[in-house]
């Protein structure tokens, strides 16, 4: 992922971070301000320590504390995007080539897919939103696919955020509410397309 795209994400979920504090959303202004971090260490901004098992432990934690206790005002998007979000961000966590472990893992992925494809004809490397997947065969086509259906989910999120409307005609939820949702959809839409990118 660009520099200048992991700030503007992270600029763009910051300010999701302090709108959904002011409305009393602590699981949302936390899911938000997780996600900041996670975009700018994807894009070699700042630290590369937003991926891995306790990060994902955050994220899972973050997601399901609406569903144990909600919050008075509701939550960023509702409780099922919430959750989404959350196993999103878990699943970037996750991913064996995100942020430094690319590096790491590249002598390795290839030996491994070239081992592979001569082991077993048509089991290469699979492909996630934006990057070579390092896991052949049918968990890796599994992963991919799983990984795109979050990513279409994320985009009918943000298309239905933009354009919700009553039966009159008129908005449902105030500007800000409907941008921040727009805002944490499309955001998690980018970084499920450009992890390991």
């Amino acid at each position: 992922m660009p520099g200048w795209l992991g700030v503007g994400l992270a600029a763009a979920f910051g300010l999701v971070s302090v709108h959904r504090g002011l409305r009393r959303d602590v699981p949302g202004s936390a899911m938000a301000a997780g996600m900041a971090v996670m975009s700018l260490g994807m894009a070699g901004v700042g630290p590369t320590f937003g991926h891995g098992l306790w990060w994902a432990a955050g994220f899972a934690a973050v997601a399901v504390w609406p569903l144990v206790r909600p919050p008075s005002g509701g939550v960023c998007g509702g409780p099922l995007a919430h959750l989404l979000g959350g196993v999103a961000m878990i699943y970037m966590c996750v991913r064996p080539t995100m942020g430094g472990a690319e590096a790491e893992l590249t002598a390795d992925g290839v030996t491994l897919v070239h081992a592979s494809h001569h082991a077993m004809a048509g089991m290469g490397p699979i492909d996630l939103p934006g990057a070579p997947m390092t896991v052949p065969g049918p968990l890796g086509a599994m992963l991919a696919l799983f990984g795109w259906a979050l990513a279409c989910y994320f985009l009918l999120g943000t298309v239905t955020a933009l354009t919700r409307r009553d039966t009159g005609g008129a908005v449902t939820a105030p500007r800000l509410t409907v941008l921040g949702e727009a805002a944490m959809g499309f955001g998690t839409l980018v970084m499920l397309v450009g992890v390991s990118a």
